[in-house]
């Protein structure tokens, strides 16, 4: 069996056996439109990521120079009510290697009590014999055997996600997640970006003397980094309609292929942007890239405006409401969160 059909074969079964966990009895959000009900929802099923080295020291320089590493995330609710209402499984490993996973490790979902409106937390916890726990949240007889003694907290490690329309994004906070190898010591800055057609990440090492980059690593969905870019909206609003009235609102994240994302205007009103370029909707030949705007909801576009297919930037003025887009290429200078 070649390796890709084993891939597609591994990924089918664990396709099916989300399915099934699904349909399983297991406890569900007091509030299923709470934030942790909908980071859960966004984050379970298979993420398929191209990973790319865009900054390496001398033990990961030459990973930079050859072409990215296809990587699939599989992640999934498990029922462990002693370790808490929500929990997720995360499995990781190379996509043409399902059976030697890199990592594995349980996520503890909580809502934030104080700081920023619709935080998650989420607790890391890592396996003291990861490939006995292997498809976990699959085998209820493997999840019934497991104890609070077979798993390690990563308290430095933990990651804060706020809710932003549709999407979550967040990471570590501070030097508290050190790299297990590597002299000198150095701490993991880890940021993460999940929506309903995104999954973007990236993880810095960093000394601790003195926050030196040492190597970065970024990673995105597979289709973003080979057929699309990863654009960044900034919106301002004003409630007068008066330009100089402009403020902040937010900043989404959407790929020029059709890609999607929310946000709610400060009079709550909700809005949706969509970007397109060679998959533009209306004539396929036309080389352009087109921003879209419209209500919530609405079938027809409130505005929309058009630029070259490679420019680097793109927006929409209306009367109370600003949209400006630029691309997120995968570099040190221009990746940001």
């Amino acid at each position: 069996m070649s390796g890709r059909l084993a891939c597609v074969l591994a990924l089918a079964l664990a396709a099916q056996a989300l399915a099934a966990q699904a349909g399983a009895a297991e406890p569900q959000p007091s509030d299923p439109n709470s934030p942790v009900a909908a980071l859960i929802e966004r984050w379970s099923g298979v993420h398929d990521s191209a990973e790319q080295v865009i900054l390496g020291d001398s033990a990961t320089a030459v990973l930079a120079q050859e072409s990215s590493v296809r990587i699939s995330t599989l992640v999934a609710p498990v029922s462990l009510p002693w370790l808490g209402p929500e929990v997720l499984y995360l499995e990781e490993f190379a996509h043409d290697d399902p059976d030697s996973p890199r990592r594995i490790v349980l996520l503890r979902l909580e809502a934030q009590a104080e700081g920023e409106p619709g935080a998650v937390q989420v607790r890391v916890f890592t396996f003291r014999s990861p490939s006995h726990w292997r498809r976990l949240y699959a085998d209820a007889t493997l999840a019934a055997a497991l104890h609070r003694e077979d798993l390690d907290a990563v308290p430095g490690c933990d990651l804060t996600l706020v809710r932003d329309g549709d999407q979550f994004r967040g990471g570590t906070a501070g030097r508290g997640c050190l790299a297990t190898s590597g002299a000198p010591p150095r701490y993991v800055d880890y940021r993460l970006l999940i929506g309903s057609d995104l999954y973007w990440y990236r993880k810095r090492l960093k000394r601790v003397d003195d926050d030196e980059l040492v190597q970065e690593t970024v990673g995105f969905e597979w289709f973003e980094l080979h057929r699309a870019r990863l654009f960044a909206c900034r919106v301002r609003w004003s409630a007068t309609g008066q330009p100089e009235g402009l403020a902040p609102v937010t900043v989404v994240d959407l790929h020029d292929q059709g890609g999607r994302a929310r946000f709610t205007t400060p009079d709550g009103h909700g809005f949706e942007l969509e970007l397109h370029s060679n998959d533009w909707p209306f004539d396929v030949n036309r080389d352009a890239l087109m921003l879209v705007v419209r209500e919530a909801g609405a079938a027809a576009p409130l505005a929309s405006s058009w630029a070259e297919v490679g420019a680097n930037e793109i927006g929409v003025n209306l009367e109370a409401m600003d949209v400006r887009c630029g691309p997120l290429a995968p570099s040190r200078a221009q990746v940001s969160f």
